[in-house]
């Protein structure tokens, strides 16, 4: 099968095999109603390429609801949005899939204001909530609003239609025995589990009346002990044939018992979906849809070449470059912006209400703000390699301006780090992508040099981008003199012995912490505050956590260290002073200090300077990326 050719899902014919998944986007409105943000985000996605969208979750009862700014199609009102929506979709090029769905257990009862429903009260271990066991009137009520749901989105104007039937949602959880422990009807013998599925699915293919094609999406395997496995799925699948389901949507996880699966955490085994999808493939004559961190050109082909799946469904690798699908069609694959699957930004920030966001694309959820040509060419000047001036600097050149680099080191900064952490070398995708954007760019760059004042005055240029970053804080205490950063460590500059101290349990200091219990040493850290590794993504922190438990790690929180002396080092905790070593080595990971000392000198000379990512205030990745394109889309 090529990418790039027409593929039917029952009577809608698209254009090649590329889907974008349903991805939260979290830019609607509190209400559940399109937001002009979502029109420009999805005009977006389908102007780069892809052959159809399938929209982010819409809840078809307010019980269902997953966050507060989730799209609704649960009453009439929201038709006239969604049909704007689908308009921008097809003006862009591409088809419109809705999304279904009803969260069940894992419904957020502060979005929705209701306490979550579900088949049995199993509580879901994420939210924590326990959801009061339905009545069979009010699962009549749902299968009638899943039908309600499909009947607005035809009118809306959508091509397919979708039904979420997986990732622990609520069908889900009336098909697993994990979470339905009923007696009645609707539990039991898998007969019994499928009938609330059955009756949705029918009453959205009436609703429907055969004039558009039905997707179901499932989990393959749950990755829970007592979940749903691919056995259930293989039988599930044909099943859903019988029903007149004109695709499969095959992915894995619960969004409730299995989260790093569900959102296909970086550190986890790749190849799993594909594998599963494989699997669905040979039990049933319809097209099977795939998805799950396939955003490399050469693995959407091989899982096309191998027939391991019909179409390829993309979430997240669309969201760091919505040009994919259109830069693999033209052979332009060098020029994608990879996606590393962290999370920091298509998770985090939802979950903080803040919208979808991108660690290496600044340009998400301001798609409607464009970066306009210069009115002229300047010579700018970037000081500094890293995230932000690599940022700067490709910015700066599509804007039409002539760009200079200085890089002291290699190109990537405290970026370049992050892939040697462990369970995180997917990071160096997007690391790579933006080195390869800069040097494609037509920027000059020049690594190994010292940018000093004089270097940059001999430049001419008319200004100076300052992205130098920020360097490890120190701490004056007694017998820190010799300490190590965990820079030092991770980029394996320094060699600390068999048994070491770590000052700082942030994310820094609990990442080297890991690094070197891998390799058998042991070690100890001490953490100020109550909590360790708080500034990290919340699902990457849990996975983690519970590695640390499995190395020779010892963690003392609410301790703060007073002295070293002859290796052994001085504490003071919830119980008093003692002493606790001894060690080779010190680790000092407390965080990072701002380097901006180029900006007065350079202002001194009458140069224009702009201070941008970790040199102005110290950040994650995303942040540094994105202040550096603020700064230079306005130049």
């Amino acid at each position: 099968m090529s990418v790039f050719e027409t593929v039917r899902i029952g009577d809608l014919t698209l254009s090649n095999r590329l889907l974008m998944a349903p991805v939260k986007t979290g830019f609607g409105g509190l209400d559940g109603r399109v937001s002009a943000r979502q029109l420009a985000y999805y005009r977006r996605r389908a102007e780069g390429g892809v052959a159809a969208i399938i929209v982010e979750p819409a809840y078809v009862d307010v019980a269902g609801k997953e966050h507060p700014r989730q799209l609704a199609i649960d009453d009439q009102d929201a038709v006239a949005g969604l049909r704007r929506l689908v308009e921008v979709i097809h003006e862009g090029g591409a088809k419109a899939i809705a999304h279904l769905n009803h969260a069940g257990r894992a419904a957020n009862p502060k979005a929705s204001g209701r306490r979550p429903e579900a088949p049995s009260e199993v509580a879901c271990p994420t939210t924590g909530a326990v959801p009061q066991a339905l009545e069979t009137d009010r699962i009549q009520d749902l299968v009638r609003a899943f039908g309600a749901a499909a009947r607005r989105a035809r009118e809306a104007g959508f091509d397919a239609v979708e039904v979420q039937c997986g990732l622990g949602y609520l069908v889900a959880q009336f098909l697993s025995p994990r979470t339905n422990l009923r007696e009645d009807g609707y539990g039991g013998p898998r007969e019994r589990r499928e009938r609330f599925a059955r009756e949705v699915i029918e009453a959205v293919r009436e609703a429907l009346d055969a004039a558009l094609p039905i997707v179901v999406r499932i989990s393959a395997r749950e990755q829970v002990a007592g979940g749903l496995d691919l056995d259930e799925g293989r039988i599930f699948a044909r099943h859903l044939v019988d029903w007149g389901v004109a695709a499969v949507h095959v992915v894995t996880g619960s969004a409730c018992d299995s989260p790093p699966w569900y959102y296909q955490h970086m550190s986890l085994p790749e190849g799993l979906n594909e594998q599963l999808a494989a699997e669905i493939k040979q039990e049933i004559p319809v097209p099977v849809i795939v998805a799950g961190r396939l955003g490399e050109p050469e693995r959407i082909e091989a899982v096309l070449r191998a027939g391991q799946a019909d179409l390829v469904a993309l979430g997240r690798p669309l969201v760091a470059d919505p040009d994919l699908p259109r830069k693999m069609s033209e052979g332009r694959t060098e020029e994608i912006v990879l996606c590393g699957s962290c999370l920091q930004g298509c998770l985090a920030n939802v979950k903080a209400g803040k919208g979808i966001g991108c660690i290496v694309n600044p340009q998400v959820g301001h798609e409607g703000e464009t970066e306009t040509p210069a009115e002229g060419e300047r010579h700018v000047v970037v000081v500094g390699g890293g995230p932000a001036g690599l940022t700067a600097a490709i910015v700066a050149r599509r804007r039409g301006h002539r760009v200079t680099l200085l890089e002291r080191d290699g190109l990537g900064g405290q970026f370049s780090l992050a892939p040697l952490a462990p369970g995180k070398a997917a990071m160096e995708r997007p690391l790579d992508s933006l080195v390869r954007l800069a040097s494609g760019s037509g920027a000059r760059i020049e690594t190994g040099v010292e940018a000093t004042p004089e270097r940059i005055v001999s430049l001419e240029p008319d200004v100076v981008v300052l992205a130098t970053g920020a360097s490890p804080e120190t701490l004056r205490i007694p017998g820190l003199e010799g300490a190590f950063t965990g820079n030092d460590v991770l980029a394996q500059r320094v060699e600390t012995g068999q048994s070491v101290l770590i000052v700082g349990g942030g994310m820094v200091g609990i990442e080297v912490a890991e690094y070197l219990g891998l390799q058998g040493k042991r070690v100890t850290v001490v953490e100020l505050l109550e909590e360790i590794a708080r500034d990290m993504e919340t699902i990457t922190r849990k996975l983690t956590l519970h590695r640390l438990q499995e190395l020779p790690i010892e963690i003392h929180t609410q301790t703060v260290l007073e002295r070293v002396d002859a290796g052994t080092a001085v504490v003071r905790g919830p119980d008093g002073e003692r002493r606790i070593g001894p060690f080779d080595s010190v680790v000092v990971a407390v965080g990072t200090r701002s380097r901006d000392e180029l900006a007065s000198p350079l202002r001194a000379r009458g140069l224009e300077v702009v201070v941008v990512g970790d040199a102005g205030k110290p950040a994650q990745i995303m942040g540094a990326v994105s202040s550096a394109w603020e700064a230079t889309r306005a130049l």
